[in-house]
């Protein structure tokens, strides 16, 4: 399992390639953390239609066939459902948004492991997340990233406006990481998980998959599988 952890940590690095961000916003303070650019990974999402001995072929959720590459360096994560409840201050976590940095709104979060902390930090530009593509959202569109330490939940329940939270059940995040800090509006409904490290033995078709590649190396960085039929929504 620690293995596990340890190959999987470094995998997702890769997930954070971006450009760097500057931003004087008030919920912003400073800039985005520095990472590879945008044109050295490639994100694929979609389900998987053959599992073969060294790579996926994989129908994109806007119909693309796209074959992605595996090796013995390929780190491998169950996505598996999970809620705010279970969201504690200090705990690190990713999350796509949408807005200016100053009004951020999550579409989808993720809470890593304890052994994964650190990984992609920053606040940075995305592609369109999961939870969207799979939805037939705009192809063209896109996101932001903020990987950080929780420092702070504020929720608004029976009306009462707490830390800056607009609607009942709606909860706003101090997240901070290297360089800055963000605020980010989890509106409710918005797709909560966990990564659970696993292997590749657990691939098979009719998966969904969040797959991170780079041109430089052989096989998949990283490859996410929603347990249980469950999209990855990064």
């Amino acid at each position: 399992m620690m293995k596990q952890l340890a190959m999987l940590g470094s995998a997702l690095v890769a997930v954070g390639g971006c450009s760097d961000r500057q931003s004087a916003d008030a919920n912003t303070t400073a800039a985005a953390a520095t990472a590879s650019p945008m044109t050295a990974t490639g994100r694929v999402r979609g389900v998987v239609q053959t599992v073969g001995a060294d790579a996926l072929a994989i129908q994109t959720y806007d119909g693309q066939s796209v074959n992605v590459p595996l090796d013995a360096k390929t780190g491998f994560a169950w996505v598996v459902d999970s809620s705010l409840a279970t969201l504690k201050d200090g705990d690190f976590i990713g999350t796509a948004t949408t807005g200016p940095n100053d009004a951020l709104r999550a579409v989808e979060l993720v809470i890593f492991p304890e052994s994964m902390r650190g990984t992609g930090e920053g606040h940075y530009d995305w592609d369109v997340p999961g939870v969207v593509a799979a939805a037939g959202g705009n192809a063209g569109a896109s996101s932001a990233m903020t990987n950080g330490t929780v420092e702070q939940q504020s929720a608004m329940t029976n009306g009462t406006v707490t830390g800056g939270a607009g609607k009942p059940g709606e909860t706003t995040l101090t997240i901070s990481y290297k360089g800055g800090t963000s605020k980010v509006l989890v509106p409710v409904g918005t797709p909560i998980v966990r990564f659970e490290p696993t292997d590749r033995a657990i691939l098979a078709k009719g998966q969904r998959v969040f797959a991170v590649t780079t041109p430089d190396a052989p096989g998949a960085k990283f490859v996410a599988v929603g347990k249980n039929g469950l999209t990855p929504p990064m």
